[in-house]
């Protein structure tokens, strides 16, 4: 003992060199010393201690709020408080460790003995009580009380693992709280309880009470540092076998705890092993030593082996100790009248002594030497047996009257109906704490629930917990409850983000420790209040919000797989949160796994006012797991195959549903889908559902894949195959075997509204889905990235190698523009080639479902193989629909009641359709809720595909309040009027039903009849839908309604979008306008601009209305601003700003075309608007060219739109302006029209280089003079402003190219507006000299400035003196011959007589004139020679670097000094890698933002042919395909069909290269050696792998460098 005592010296000594043992001793000048010195706090804190004369008495009595009043801050306040409480813990233990020495004066075993009760002295008087509270028990509580866990290993020095075990708790701030806890299960092994260190076991140790209820002893189990294995063992065995002949002497039930106190009474400590298996061994050999051989059986059969429960620190972390519990089950049958003697082991004497142990009180009394307890004792044995007997039959009884749990727990989990298919609640919330590992074979039920969330207080249960058992076989995203504070994020946001409703969200609430980082860590129940519960509070009121969940249809599941005991558990603190959140019980279930969890649960929610009653009504408490697993695994989906099989090349693969579960984007139809169902297997069910289904469908519903089986398996007629399914299956199979670059393919089919389009599709996916691998994208919504990556996966699913993969057949359904096809098509391509995949077929083929008025002239404009479903059965498909009626008669009831059926059978007829209508609302109440709601949904699915409105917000409207006993139906509340509702499934910012009218054309029909009958009009439906809060406030589908309204107040019909017609305003306004006036129009944008206050395109509609229909320019610029108040950045509400003002000139104009003169006032105020206009229109340029607001802009625009666009109209706007504005000055008295040299005087003018020219001297004249001077700059510029417009189009019409075909349209239309203008603009600035006659104007006597001039002006007047004016001339469909010769003519008369140097511009233009006309007539003898001109670039090159910010001189060097030779290089094609490198770069530069939308043009190819012959235009390439029309062309170049041609093979030069990091390299020359880089047009296979590959190609030359086409490997 002295040993030890040295080493707490030592350790007190290391730790306070130089300081007093006792704090109290220490003076001022100490405390300074210790907190600067061993503490490492800085001098001025010690220098305050000392100053304020605080020793080491005062030190302790200090709290936070002295140590800040005297000056020391929070952080060095709390590090000295900590140290304070650390060095007590120290002190008090080395003192109890003292005072243990000093007390230990006996042999180590003989104070083991002593723990048992008392001495062999005492057993012998029979005086002592052997109790499990015993003579060393303050010497235990000593110990425990200053640790954190008093252990049974044998380790040396238990003060240093004490003192570090508090240091850690103190430096977590988590101090040991002592709440009471319940006993593990009495004979149970598998529960999931594990004790909490610390905690009280709230069970007293007492004498038999009814025999069943277990007794219980406590042992703390220590002092066992000096003792061996074996005597602790022996310890143990003692004890227990003791108290167990004592219970079964007694006939109780009894429980002896090792590694709990005694004092704090119950508190658990916990024991350390070093092998539970030796304890277990030694136990069961032992047994035979301690009973006589005659009992020995009946000792086995009563006391069970040890358990082991775990033991967890405070914050719900291992701690690696635990408590030994022994139970004891005296079963009657077993023991009958026996009664039982052992032999216990004397440690003091080392021998065997005999003893007969009774429960007597609290403790086990030896009754063997009392004659007269003895005595006592044996007669009254008989009549303790029949109390065991009697005892053990009452509460056999107790069992057998226990409610029956599984039926109410299946009734509250689904709403009292039958089968998870069917449950009342459309998803759960699963809220669960610790999980004991036993338990996790018993969790398979929760793979068959639809979670919605799962809030997990089980930091480890990604490790070892629920959430590894869950995500072996299901999806999960793991998140924590910061990931849902809205932080400016909208609801919508939120769901995108962290994929809601798609795959459950599992929340780690209290920390994950497997992430090894200290804020994720687990805290204890107090800190956890402190620093976690209001993110959760938090989480729970955005999972409860009606924007989220419907109100009613969620239940929350509340699974307590491990006690409760704690009132600050954060579970309690959740369940309250939910309560108050959901108003109540009524959708929470509790499932208490065990009695005794229920019973405590009740308690501590009793004590938070939550009612013991209604809380047992939702409480399911008397089921095992094993049982709760069984009892909804009889509930899980009786309609999904067992498995589910994707079809591989020669056989199938089983598609895992975890895999599937992150397929999320896609619906996937397997090749066995609705096969092997378990509801097959019941007639009467399976005929129910059967009828269901089609009912649904023939109603108006979505086809599923249900009504394909029916008909596949003969449980109805077959399924009507329309007359295109055999088009639309031979365009899939051909394109499925067609060789081709691209790894994807699209074919489009247009159909009218409510044709069967989309069912067609879906028919023929039905139909290969066994040899193709089939999905339907259904949710547009996902980024178009992660649907790439989700269909990779698809690919290559099951596959070993590419012989396996199997292309996929993708089902879209109307995108609401066209181009959002495409951009889903490259993403698909680019996670093709990330992932590496090889090909020599398509992979993706895209079935694009598009809704078109016309769908005939649709397909025949589509870039894509198309085909088209019109509103029209032809007599096959009628006499199909015909026999179908008859089926449908007999099968079902009311079949006149299928509309939407009936109304294709009856071929779209008009007069049906009104019928129905007629019929349906006839004697509505257009004022009622019903009626408006009616009118609604009639206005939205009329203007607005796919709109629906949530079955939640139609409930609150109606006032249907969603209870699942006695709930009023929607359909109840609508009456007749249901007919022509249907419900389908939303897939757009969540997941939920949605409610819209059956067909469209009946839609259309019913806003007839609302305003023939009952003079309700479209825009008193939208008023009345604009002002109704309730839509716009809250609910369940809000952002997808809100989407639509707006959709149905702004978006307009466009042909580049897939639409039929182009519009001015959405279809809603424009047939309001037309039908009712322009003041109901304003009405309702006024309406709109109030009801979504922050979107300024509605001020821009209305804006545009009254500028362009009421000419009301005053309103339309109030407006106007108002848009751009609320979108400052935008540049289309800048442009129409502009374009306010510039209808303000233009309707002058057109008013006063007849007019020869202006008033001075008018041409002020219209010169103050064009320079508005102008300001606005350079405005909307400038935006156009900024990223950041290009993304602003692409943010307040519809989500639904996914492509980037170029606003042009800034430009166009200011083009107009400056030629209005021109026409106005015409009017002046200082510009006369008629005369020439007063028209030459303006041109002057407006170019800026004369002053403003005077006609007299008048009053009149000046204030005209006045008004010009006060417009200045603006006017001096309007040339320079309009020649720049003009050039920036010419740029983007003729250098770049649109991504499909359906663009190309609306470019033509603003071109051919462009040319007109253009035009005009020329008349003015490019007025030719009269006296120069012919085209050559060295024959002119005019002097050689006026030439040079004329020249000039000649030059812009053909387009010619631009870059791109002249490129125009290649594509051009006139004869153009002699123009483009008449242009090498002046370019060379500028280039040799031109009396200033002249300007590089003209020198390249020169340069590429030639070669123009090379290209169009190669033999003109106008043709300058190649070396010349090859002369004249290097002199540009030379003059300007490598560092020009313009292509145009690179384009030109990439031209002439490509290498005709791949073994020699000549001195300009060894610089072809640098001339590649500057193009790229300065192309970047000047048309980066317009590549947005567009692609670079090749305008010249390498041909085969020597000189500037080799250079081959396109325009040359498609004279081959001259008989084919434009669309037919443009499909040719695109598949890249046009390759193949063998004219276009003899007339171009292949050339050989290699490919290596995504870019095809031109290897030249061979004792010095040039890589030119080549950008692919498309990789497409070669990419796979980033192979290295030798390839050949056709080069094509554009202005971003140089392409190559037709790429294949050598």
């Amino acid at each position: 003992m002295g040993k030890k005592r040295a080493k707490v010296k030592n350790l007190e000594k290391s730790e306070q060199p130089n300081l007093p043992p006792n704090i109290d001793d220490w003076t001022k000048e100490q405390v300074k010393k210790w907190v600067t010195e061993e503490l490492k706090i800085d001098q001025k804190y010690g220098e305050i201690l000392f100053s304020q004369d605080v020793t080491g008495s005062a030190l302790k009595l200090f709290t936070k709020e002295h140590f800040t009043a005297i000056g020391i801050t929070y952080g060095p306040a709390l590090q000295i408080l900590n140290a304070l409480k650390c060095n007590f813990l120290v002190e008090s233990t080395a003192q109890t460790v003292r005072q243990e020495g000093r007390e230990k004066t006996f042999d180590e075993k003989y104070l083991m003995e002593k723990e048992d009760g008392g001495s062999a002295k005492q057993d012998e008087k029979n005086k002592g009580k052997s109790k499990s509270a015993d003579a060393s028990e303050t010497q235990e509580l000593r110990v425990s009380e200053c640790t954190e866990s008093v252990l049974t290993d044998r380790t040396e020095n238990k003060l240093g693992e004490a003192k570090d075990k508090s240091k850690k708790l103190l430096e977590n701030n988590q101090h040991p709280t002592r709440q009471n806890c319940l006993p593990y299960p009495f004979d149970k092994f598998h529960d999931s309880r594990r004790y909490i260190q610390h905690y009280i076991l709230n069970v007293p140790e007492t004498g038999p009470l009814n025999l069943i209820e277990p007794v219980h002893e406590f042992k703390l189990f220590t002092n066992t540092e000096n003792a061996t294995e074996e005597d602790i063992k022996l310890k143990f065995c003692n004890e227990t076998f003791r108290f167990a002949a004592a219970c079964m002497n007694s006939r109780t039930n009894g429980t002896i705890h090792f590694g709990v106190s005694n004092k704090p009474h119950g508190e658990i400590i916990g024991v350390k092993l070093s092998s539970k298996d030796e304890f277990i061994d030694y136990f069961n050999t032992k047994i035979n030593k301690y009973f006589d051989d005659i009992f020995v059986s009946v000792a086995e059969s009563c006391i069970r082996p040890p358990r082991f429960v775990e033991v967890l620190l405070q914050n719900n972390t291992p701690s690696n100790i635990f408590v030994i519990e022994v139970d004891v089950v005296p079963n009657h049958s077993k023991c009958e009248t026996k009664f039982f003697h052992i032999n216990k082991y004397n440690f003091k004497t080392k021998t065997w002594e005999k003893s007969l142990f009774i429960r007597d009180g609290p403790s086990s009394k030896n009754i063997l030497n009392n004659q007269k307890e003895l005595q006592s004792f044996k007669s009254k044995i008989t009549f303790a047996a029949e109390c065991r007997k009697a005892a053990e039959e009452e509460h056999r009884e107790k069992l057998k009257k226990k409610e029956n749990e599984g039926r109410k727990l299946i009734s509250l989990l689904t709403g009292s109906k039958d089968l998870l298919d069917n449950s009342y609640y459309d998803w759960y919330i699963l809220v669960t704490n610790k999980c004991h590992p036993s338990q996790t074979q018993y969790l398979d039920f929760l793979q068959e629930v639809k979670w919605f969330a799962v809030l997990e207080f089980d930091s480890q249960s990604e490790h070892t917990g629920v959430a590894k058992k869950y995500r072996e076989k299901r999806g999960a995203n793991l998140h924590f409850p910061n990931q849902y504070q809205m932080k400016g994020k909208s609801f919508s946001e939120i769901i995108e983000d962290l994929n809601l409703y798609h795959q459950p969200s599992w929340i780690f609430c209290n920390g994950r420790s497997d992430l090894n980082d200290e804020k994720y860590q687990p805290l204890d129940p107090s800190f956890w209040q402190q620093k976690r519960a209001a993110e959760v509070r938090t989480l729970i009121s955005f999972l409860s919000h009606p924007e989220v969940l419907q109100r009613g249809k969620f239940l929350v599941v509340f699974l307590l797989l491990a006690e409760v005991e704690d009132p600050g558990d954060p579970l309690i603190e959740t369940f309250c949160t939910f309560y108050q959140n959901l108003e109540g019980l009524e959708d929470m279930l509790c499932i208490c796994i065990g009695a005794q969890t229920f019973q405590l649960w009740k308690d501590l929610l009793e004590a938070r006012l939550i009612s013991p009653d209604e809380l047992t009504k939702r409480c399911v408490a008397n089921l095992n797991l094993p049982t709760v697993n069984g009892t909804i695994l009889k509930l899980k989906s009786v309609t999904q195959s067992s498995q589910r099989l994707l079809p591989c090349n020669g056989g199938s693969t089983i598609l895992l549903k975890k895999e599937e579960d992150f397929m999320t984007a896609l619906e996937i139809l397997c090749e066995n889908e609705c096969k092997d169902t378990d509801i097959e297997k019941d007639k009467v069910q399976f005929s129910e559902f059967r009828k269901s289904q089609e009912e649904h469908f023939y109603r108006g519903g979505k086809v599923s894949w249900w009504n394909f089986y029916f008909s596949s398996e003969n449980y109805s007629s077959p399924f009507i195959k329309r007359d295109s399914y055999e088009k639309l299956e031979e365009l899939i199979q051909s394109s499925s075997h067609s060789s081709t670059q691209k790894p994807s393919k699209v074919i489009n089919l247009y159909h009218s509204p409510g044709c069967g389009g989309t069912t067609l599709a879906m028919h023929v996916l039905w139909e290969s889905k066994k040899k193709f691998r089939c999905a339907v994208l259904k949710n547009k919504t996902v980024d178009f990235a992660e649907i790439g990556t989700q269909l990779t996966t698809l690919i290559t699913y099951g596959a070993t190698n590419q012989e396996d993969y199997l292309p996929v057949l993708l089902l879209v359904d109307h995108f609401e523009e066209q181009e959002n096809v495409y951009l889903l098509e490259h993403e698909i391509q680019s996670a093709i080639t990330r992932k590496c995949i090889s090909y020599e077929n398509p992979l993706v083929i895209i079935i694009n479902c598009m809704r078109s008025q016309n769908p005939v002239e649709s397909s025949k404009c589509s870039q894509s193989d198309s085909i088209n479903l019109k509103c029209k059965l032809s007599f096959k498909e009628q006499r199909a629909f015909e026999k179908k009626l008859e089926e449908i008669k007999q099968q079902h009831q009311h079949p006149e009641d299928f509309y939407s059926f009936m109304i294709m059978k009856e071929q779209f007829n008009p007069e049906y359709i009104k019928n129905v209508v007629k019929n349906t609302l006839k004697g509505l109440d257009i004022n009622s809720k019903q009626g408006q709601l009616i009118s609604f949904l009639a206005i939205l699915n009329s203007y607005v595909t796919e709109s629906t409105v949530s079955v939640s917000q139609c409930e609150d409207f109606l006032g249907i309040i969603s209870k699942f006993w006695g709930k009023e139906s929607l359909e109840d509340k609508m009456g007749i009027c249901s007919n022509i509702l249907i419900q389908s499934e939303a897939q757009e910012y969540g997941t939920y039903k949605g409610v819209r009218i059956i067909h469209p054309l009946i839609a259309n029909c019913c806003l007839e009849e609302f305003n023939l009958t009952y003079k309700l009009t479209k825009s008193a439906i939208t008023l009345q839908l604009l002002k109704q809060n309730l839509f716009y406030d809250t609910g369940l589908g809000r952002k997808k309604l809100l989407d639509d309204v707006q959709s149905m107040l702004l978006t307009r019909q466009r042909k580049e979008h897939g639409d039929d017609t182009d519009t001015l305003f959405s279809p809603l306004i424009e047939n309001i306008q037309k039908e009712e006036g322009s003041a109901e129009v304003e009405s309702v944008l006024r309406e709109g601009a109030i009801r979504f206050s922050q979107n300024p395109f509605i001020c821009q509609a209305l804006a545009r209305h009254y500028y362009i229909i009421d000419k009301n320019f005053v309103s339309a610029l109030e407006w106007a601003r108002n848009a751009k108040k609320r979108a400052p950045n935008n540049s289309y509400i800048s442009d129409t700003l502009g374009q306010v003002f510039k209808s303000q000139v233009k309707n002058w104009v057109d008013e006063n075309a007849k007019r020869k003169v202006i008033t001075a006032e008018d041409l002020k105020r219209l010169l103050e608007l064009a320079k508005c206009a102008s300001e606005a229109f350079k405005e909307s340029q400038q935006q156009n060219e900024s990223t950041d607001n290009v993304r602003e802009a692409f943010q307040l625009q519809k989500s639904k739109r996914r492509h980037d666009t170029y606003n042009t109209a800034g430009y166009l706007g200011e083009i107009e302006t400056g030629l209005y504005t021109i026409d106005i000055l015409g009017c002046t008295p200082l510009f006369n029209k008629k005369n020439p040299l007063s028209q030459e005087d303006m041109l002057q003018y407006l170019s800026g280089k004369h002053a403003i020219p005077t006609v007299t001297s008048d009053t009149e004249s000046e204030e005209y003079t006045f008004a010009l001077d006060y417009y200045h700059h603006y006017l001096s510029n309007l040339r320079s402003s309009l020649k720049e417009a003009f050039d920036f189009f010419e740029n983007y019409f003729v250098l770049l190219k649109t991504k499909n075909i359906e663009k190309e349209s609306v470019e033509f239309k603003i071109r051919k507006k462009v040319r007109e203008c253009f035009n005009k603009y020329a008349e003015i600035f490019c007025h030719l000299d009269p006296e120069i006659s012919g085209d050559n104007p060295l024959s002119s006597k005019l002097s050689l400035p006026r030439q040079e001039d004329h020249c000039r002006r000649s030059l812009e007047a053909s387009k010619a003196d631009r870059f791109s004016g002249l490129l125009e001339y290649l594509n051009s469909h006139e004869k153009v011959e002699s123009k483009v010769e008449d242009i090498v003519n002046k370019y060379t008369f500028l280039i040799e007589k031109c009396t200033h140097r002249p300007l590089l511009r003209e020198k390249q233009n020169f340069i590429l004139a030639n070669i123009v006309l090379s290209c169009i007539k190669p033999k003109s003898r106008k043709i300058c020679a190649l070396h010349e001109l090859k002369a004249q670039l290097r002199k540009i090159l030379q003059q300007i670097g490598l560092e020009h910010r313009f292509s145009e001189p690179y384009f030109l060097a990439s031209l002439l000094f490509w290498p005709e030779n791949q073994k020699e290089l000549d001195q300009d094609s060894r610089q072809m890698e640098k001339y590649v490198s500057s193009l790229k770069k300065s192309f970047r530069g000047q048309y980066k933002q317009m590549c947005r939308s567009k692609q670079p043009i090749a305008h010249f190819y390498l041909g085969s042919r020597g000189g500037l012959n080799r250079l081959v235009h396109k325009g040359k390439i498609d004279q081959f395909f001259s008989a084919l029309q434009v669309h037919e062309l443009h499909s040719l170049w695109q598949k890249g069909c046009i390759w193949e041609e063998k004219d276009v093979q003899n007339l171009l030069l292949r050339l050989d290269g290699k490919v290596e990091n995504d870019l095809v390299y031109v290897d030249y020359g061979i004792d010095e050696k040039i890589s030119i880089p080549v950008r692919p047009a498309f990789l497409g296979r070669l990419r796979s792998g980033k192979s290295i590959e030798r390839v050949s190609f056709y080069l094509g030359f554009s202005m971003d460098g140089p392409i190559a086409y037709d790429i294949k490997m050598i």
